[in-house]
């Protein structure tokens, strides 16, 4: 059975507004992403980055529980600090 949708303007604009929103959410995510990389990159030695490489894949063995949803791995991780 296939359902039918109707959409009206004030529908279209909410969804228009939602997926913008998520759209600048992203992108900022990204310029950050980026110049946090460009920075740590001038700031550390390689010894530093293969260190700290190292440690997080550690981290990540030592932590990963594939059972929980990425949102409460997230939210888990972020409990640690």
């Amino acid at each position: 059975m296939k359902a039918k949708i109707q959409i009206n303007e004030q529908n279209f604009d909410q969804m228009e507004k939602r997926v913008l929103d998520q759209v600048m959410t992203m992108s900022k995510s990204m310029i950050e992403s980026f110049k946090f990389r460009m920075i740590y990159g001038t700031k550390v030695t390689k010894e530093q980055n293969d260190s700290t490489c190292k440690a997080l894949n550690n981290f990540r063995q030592k932590n990963w529980d594939k059972s929980v949803s990425r949102k409460e791995a997230y939210e888990k991780y972020l409990s640690f600090y």
